[in-house]
């Protein structure tokens, strides 16, 4: 059985990918009506063409739950997402 992890542990920590690659630190999670977690959204530490065709038109990453693979002092996920 997968730990469980408050949403409120997420906000703000820095997101990196499993590359190695920097993304920024979590703005926000979504949730849908019946709580179940859709994406978290990041907000980049800098913009640059390692993110070209990954942000919205708020200039944020929007990362599906499924690509989060660790919750520690990181938050670690697969990026880009398939």
């Amino acid at each position: 059985m997968a730990k469980q992890v408050l949403g409120s542990n997420f906000t703000g920590k820095k997101v990196v990918s499993t590359t190695g690659l920097e993304l920024g630190n979590i703005l926000d999670l979504t949730y849908e009506t019946d709580g179940t977690l859709v994406s978290v959204l990041i907000k980049p530490a800098r913009i640059d063409r390692e993110l070209d065709g990954y942000l919205d038109d708020h200039n944020l990453i929007n990362v599906p739950f499924g690509s989060v693979k660790a919750v520690g002092r990181y938050v670690v996920v697969d990026f880009p997402s398939d």
